[in-house]
Formats: structure tokens, sequence, C-alpha cells
């Protein structure tokens, strides 16, 4: 278990659940995809396992994130943290819709004392190398900061606390693909001249323009947290959280060595998040204790075609390589929103030597799920000739 004065002493490059997970030699941290930094438990793929904050589950209720998080990343404040810990199949009765692992986090709370703290890191593409093994490479022009702050105490000492933590990130998806011939650190096996060509008959003939070759797309990530404890008396604990996260990154959607895009065929992939939670704790005496959670989370998912759905899909097939411009042919008609209805009374008997636990947990997912390939058309055409 990772404690609060190791989360604040220790680096945490990524600001995410993985940078104080990493030690653990129980879990592997599939680096391969960027900052995504997937987790697996036990060998297990990242979708096998739970994320719970303040024991409330926040997972990918849909199964569509290889990151294991509802959202493009972390759903809430990496400041929010007070302490993390990974439980590899644990036998407590109160743990379950998991295979691999439970991975708790559990936020900070405000005290009789005023604290808080605030960061701020920036790169851009000066700070990054412009050579591949002796040879130079086009990275594109991007910058990237991250912000944030946070803050606690008392609002009635004793009584009433509070906690808020903000954090937002403004950077840069990049992409390296390139023709033949522009330095990119991926060049794909077309010229630029039939690049041009087909961005020319797109124009003339189609009215439509496919946009350019892109190297980097901005994108931002929000978070917001804000928590509320009140000491109803010395045997109650009233406690409210309310978290928001709102993310994006831009994707390509056809991105082989044998194929080529535009910049209006990616397509952003994002989501907004929202949850509440409400949870009573009650010590009614020495031996008896409650639990009372309600809580409610609400997703929109984003699948949107940077330039929009008003065009089709069309592959121009060369020699080589198969170019895209339009609207991706699965972005057409692609929406997901989802909410989960939480409640949870749990009841623990403290016997001398025994502990009994016991209550009683209902869930209900509500989805609404909207995936059609092709509603705007797709046409291929065998060679530039007949795209003219």
């Amino acid at each position: 278990r990772t404690r609060q004065p190791a989360l604040e002493d220790r680096p945490a490059l990524n600001r995410n659940r993985s940078d104080e997970l990493r030690p653990d030699p129980r879990i592997y941290l599939d680096e391969s995809r960027g900052g995504n930094n997937a987790i697996q438990c036990g060998g297990k793929n990242t979708r096998f396992h739970s994320l719970t904050v303040d024991g409330v589950r926040m997972n990918d209720s849909f199964g569509l994130n290889s990151n294991g998080f509802p959202t493009e990343r972390m759903p809430f404040s990496y400041d929010a943290i007070s302490q993390i810990s990974a439980e590899m199949a644990p036998f407590d009765v109160e743990y379950g819709l998991f295979e691999a692992c439970n991975i708790n986090a559990v936020t900070k709370s405000g005290t009789n004392e005023f604290f808080g703290s605030g960061f701020y890191d920036y790169t851009n593409d000066d700070m990054r190398g412009d050579s591949l093994e002796g040879d130079p490479i086009n990275t594109g022009s991007y910058s990237e900061k991250r912000y944030g702050i946070n803050v606690g105490g008392p609002i009635i000492k004793d009584k009433l606390f509070f906690f808020a933590a903000y954090e937002k990130l403004e950077g840069a998806n990049l992409f390296d693909r390139g023709p033949i011939g522009s330095g990119a650190v991926n060049e794909i096996n077309v010229t630029q001249a039939e690049l041009d060509e087909i961005l020319n008959i797109a124009k003339t003939n189609y009215l439509y323009d496919p946009g350019y070759i892109p190297q980097s797309f901005d994108h931002e990530d929000e978070k917001i947290l804000i928590k509320l404890d009140w000491n109803i008396s010395d045997r109650q604990r009233l406690s409210f959280t309310y978290n928001y996260n709102d993310g994006e990154n831009f994707t390509e959607s056809d991105s082989e060595q044998s194929e080529f895009e535009f910049s209006n065929h990616l397509y952003e992939r994002g989501a907004e998040l929202k949850s509440y939670v409400a949870t009573l704790y009650s010590d009614w005496n020495t031996n008896f204790s409650t639990e009372i959670r309600a809580s409610y989370l609400e997703l929109d998912n984003r699948q949107i075609p940077v330039g929009g759905t008003d065009f089709g899909e069309m592959r121009i097939e060369l020699d080589e390589v198969d170019v895209y411009i339009g609207a991706d042919d699965s972005r057409h008609s692609n929406k997901l929103d989802y909410d989960v209805t939480t409640l949870v009374f749990k009841g623990r008997y403290d016997l001398n030597n025994h502990f009994l636990t016991f209550g009683v947990e209902r869930e209900e997912l509500d989805i609404f799920n909207m995936f059609v390939q092709h509603s705007e058309t797709e046409i291929r055409f065998d060679g530039m000739d007949n795209f003219r």
C-alpha cells in the first residue's frame, strides 16, 4: 500500500496511478502506447481489473478503452489521491466484478488546518530530439503544458471540512507519418505529387477539402474534484464527492504502412464524465457500524471525425498505398453514453474473535449505443484515373 508521504515524495512524470504502482512486482505497465500506461495485474488484460475511488467503482463500463478508465486519461486529479493500493484476489465479500486486481484510490479530505499546493510543467518541440540515428527528422511544431491547484481546510472547525482539486492539460497528439522525402519519422510509400493530385481532384471534382498532412492536433483534458466532510456527531460522518473530467485525443483511423490519410479523416476520441457520491458513516456502538452510500455516474463518449460527417469515406487505391479522404467509415453514426446508479448498505459487527460483514448492493447500468458503419457511404477507387 502506498501512503500519502510516499505519494508526495515520489516523482510522477505522467501524473497517473501507474507512477505509484510501478514498483509493485505483481503489476506490469504497458508503456508501448505513449502515455496510456495500461496496467496488467498478474498478466491479465487491463479490462479484467477494477478501479474504485473511495470504494466506488469508476470503470470503463462499456469496454472500449485499453487504459481501464471510462475516459481518455485518469478521470480525477492526481493531487487528489491520499492513498492507493492494488488488491490481488482479495478474499473479501465487499470486492467484486473483476478477475485480476482491484485498484483502490482514497481521496484527500480537509482538516482543521488549511493546506494546498500547485504545479506547472511545460514542454515543446524545441525540447525534443530532431534526429534519428544521425538523420534529421521533422517532428512538427507543438507545445504542451499542465497545471493545477489543490486546497483543503475547515469550513467550520471540528465540524465541516472541504477539499478541492483542479488540473488541466493543454497538449498535442503528434503524428509521425509523411510522404517519401518529407523527413517524417515514418515515411509512407506515396509521393507528395500524388497527394497533391488527390487533393486537387477532391477540391475540383468533388467540392471537398480533405485537409492537410497531419503533424499535430491540440487536445485538452480538465479535471475537477470537490469533497465535503461533515462530522454530524461523534458517531456519524457524512461525505460528499463531486468529480468532473472532460478530455480528448485525436486518433488516426487507418495508419498501416500501406495506408495514408489526410487530416479530416482523423477523429476526436473523447469523453465527459460526471460523478456524485454521498456516504453516511455511522458508529452505533463500539461493536456495530454501518455505511450507506448512493452514487451516480454519467458518461458521454465522443467519436467525431475532424472534418465532420457531411462527406463519406473515399479510398483511392494506388499501386502501393491506399489514401483515405472524408470521414472515417466507423465514425459516420457513432454515439455512446451511459449512466451508473449505485446504492449500497453495509454493516459490520465485531464479535471479538470474529468480524461479521453483511449488506446489500444494487447497481443499475443504463446504456445508449449507436454504431452504424458506412451510413454516409464508403467509395473505393481502383487507381487515380478512376478517382479523377
